[in-house]
């Protein structure tokens, strides 16, 4: 298994995990436009998950880069928060309410929002020390169609109307740990899933 990070901390840890646990895994600090430069071949599987979207500017490029690092007949599997649930999300309030007539990020523009969220969706306990941060808005038919342009042809498409964190304050933790909201509260979709082969 390799595993790709770009933060340098982040390495660090998941190197610690695996000298720890014994584990045959091959960790690099690198974005992920630059994958090229690792030499790393080519995979059986690709994954990626929770919250990696917002942060790529190009996604032509992220597909190239996914496609060219797949095995012909190989699997690409991305989790992430669901665009249309981003766009009622405020990018200067945490946990900020759930309201169908807010939309806080313009769909079209291609430009980068500036947020300032005070916590991470990782830890909703830890003030984040930088809180200013840029995030790109991309919808599900640019993730795909970006996807379909390099040889990718998707096989499963899902959305859930759960989320890996307290996206909006209406929500709560269920008995499996996701957050969902109020049952008298109708639902948008929170989270997708993607499944998508080389051909």
């Amino acid at each position: 298994m390799t595993a790709i990070d770009y933060s340098s901390l982040s390495i660090n840890y998941a190197k610690k995990i695996k000298d720890k646990f014994g584990l045959k895994t091959d960790f690099y600090c690198a974005n992920v436009y630059d994958l090229s430069y690792l030499n790393l071949g080519e995979f059986d599987l690709i994954y990626t998950s929770y919250g990696v979207i917002v942060w790529l500017q190009d996604l032509s490029l992220w597909a190239k880069t996914i496609s060219s690092h797949l095995k012909l007949g190989g699997d690409f599997i991305i989790v992430d928060e669901h665009p249309f649930a981003r766009m009622f999300s405020n990018p200067n309030q945490d946990n900020t309410p759930y309201n169908s007539k807010d939309i806080f990020i313009n769909t079209s523009s291609g430009e980068p929002i500036k947020a300032n969220y005070k916590y991470s969706y990782a830890n909703r306990d830890s003030v984040v020390t930088n809180q200013e941060q840029y995030i790109w808005f991309h919808s599900i038919s640019e993730i795909i169609t970006s996807l379909i342009n390099e040889n990718l042809h998707l096989t499963v498409f899902k959305e859930f109307d759960k989320s890996f964190y307290k996206a909006f304050s209406q929500l709560s933790k269920n008995e499996e740990g996701w957050w969902c909201f109020d049952n008298k509260m109708s639902s948008i979709p929170l989270m997708f899933l993607l499944h998508a082969q080389k051909y």
